[in-house]
């Protein structure tokens, strides 16, 4: 998918002796399929003890690994995002009371085949999981796709140019003098903002893979 916006421009004199010029930007863009998502889920627990929270916690992690590693997951692709004890407390009347800890692991999971992620999501679930966050949708390799997109942007440049030049009769020459890429970031599916509490009986929906979106300017200067 191409996408080219146009400017408008005006050939530049840049004195007597001077080159005079036609300067224009060209844009491509490519749009892609990721190829890789990271799932960020994990693990909440809570008990009056802190270190029977901290132990169910842990226990609970180790199952759910292991339910993931045991449908192709690879222990590398299971990485800690956080890790935290929060104290909660009751008030009344002014007056605090200490009355649990919860304990929350979070873990960043790659995933490389994206057909599986409901899988995955629905064996974390059912195997300890109950509180997912982000979803994010990469390619593990953007640079062949941003090449393409530069290929079209010199390619719209040089099209803009041509059309400037045919529209006011002038003799452009072929090959610009000057060429520049401006990079841009890729376009990245947004991820899911708000943490979600996942019931462990409820099997996760069917995930719908975002585009990304890949794009390249090129400002190039010709002479006529």
């Amino acid at each position: 998918m191409q996408d080219w916006h146009m400017h408008h421009y005006l050939p530049t004199q840049r004195g007597k002796h001077s080159p005079q010029t036609i300067t224009v930007t060209g844009q491509g863009t490519v749009t892609v399929k990721p190829d890789t998502v990271i799932i960020t889920l994990g693990i909440r627990t809570e008990h009056t003890n802190v270190r029977e929270a901290l132990s169910e916690n842990a226990q609970r992690a180790g199952v759910m690994i292991q339910a993931l590693k045991a449908i192709g997951v690879h222990e590398e692709d299971i990485d800690t995002a956080s890790f935290s004890i929060y104290p909660k407390y009751n008030y009344t009347n002014g007056i605090s009371v200490l009355v649990s800890y919860e304990v929350e692991h979070i873990f960043d999971i790659t995933v490389r085949d994206t057909k599986t992620v409901g899988n995955i999501y629905e064996t974390a679930v059912a195997n300890g999981a109950n509180i997912a966050r982000h979803i994010q949708f990469k390619l593990a390799n953007e640079q062949p796709y941003y090449q393409q997109a530069l290929a079209i942007a010199v390619k719209n440049a040089k099209e803009k140019a041509f059309v400037i030049a045919h529209t006011l009769g002038l003799p452009l020459h072929d090959i610009p003098i000057q060429i520049k890429e401006e990079s841009l970031a890729p376009t990245l599916s947004p991820s899911l903002p708000s943490t979600v509490v996942l019931a462990e009986q409820q099997t996760a929906p069917p995930i719908q893979t975002q585009d990304i979106i890949i794009s390249a300017v090129a400002q190039a200067i010709f002479t006529y």
